[in-house]
């Protein structure tokens, strides 16, 4: 699999590469599909938590913490959850956090907060402050209104765009769209369902994929007879007979 390199809209303007801008729509075909909105459901943040103490004791925290669970036979860290902002935490010795189920930056932070508060008024003589937070992943989802009998040909994008996708339809159904330059990832679904994920502002999310939609919007097409179209694969290899 081609190992993909962030880059973000800030740093350069967008252009549609070659391979994509060949299989972009004319206008008029664009508009005859609504364009799906873009949502955020999900970000990866890490936090720095600075301990008075130098290393954390994660025997100490878990016997004390409430909503913690701690198996070092298992996982290295501590998993701690927390109800407002709702979000899920690994904590390891070292301070470093690792938050997950937030849907912003602010949220983030806030749920670092939040965790640092409770860690000191749990721990004796032991101080614990935010000293960064950082997004590492941000995933969203739009779903494409398709209309009665249509679908995303996932084969006709693997052949057309097959340079900047991945696709093994017998082991995952999804085709993964991951084209240079581009601040998020597709996976593209026969539904119409699209998961956004790989940037790390909210911007990527929304104007990363508005850059990618017109290339999407051009496999919207319908049904074959008899249901989904089926994938091409390679015959099955014959025994010889003995």
């Amino acid at each position: 699999m081609r190992k993909r390199v962030y880059s973000s809209l800030a740093d350069s303007t967008y252009k549609t590469t070659s391979v994509l801008s060949a299989t972009a729509p004319d206008a008029d075909n664009t508009e005859s599909h609504e364009f799906p909105q873009a949502e955020i459901h999900n970000l990866v943040g890490t936090t720095e938590l600075c301990c008075s103490a130098g290393l954390v004791d994660l025997n100490y925290i878990a016997s004390v913490l409430p909503n913690s669970f701690y198996d070092r036979q298992r996982f290295a860290a501590i998993t701690i959850r927390i109800a407002d902002p709702m979000c899920t935490a690994l904590l390891f010795t070292s301070g470093k956090l690792v938050l997950t189920g937030s849907r912003s930056w602010c949220q983030c932070l806030l749920a670092s907060l939040h965790i640092a508060r409770l860690l000191t008024a749990h721990s004796r003589g032991v101080t614990f402050t935010v000293c960064d937070t950082s997004v590492q992943n941000i995933v969203g989802n739009a779903v494409i209104a398709l209309r009665e009998g249509e679908c995303l040909d996932l084969q006709a994008m693997y052949d057309a765009l097959g340079s900047v996708c991945t696709w093994q339809p017998n082991m995952f159904p999804g085709l993964v769209l991951r084209p240079d330059k581009s601040p998020v990832v597709l996976l593209c679904f026969y539904s119409g369902k699209i998961v956004i994920t790989g940037g790390k502002k909210e911007t990527d999310i929304y104007d990363g994929w508005a850059n990618l939609w017109p290339t999407v919007h051009r496999f919207i097409r319908q049904q074959p007879p008899g249901g989904r179209k089926r994938s091409k694969t390679a015959p099955a290899m014959q025994l010889p007979k003995e």
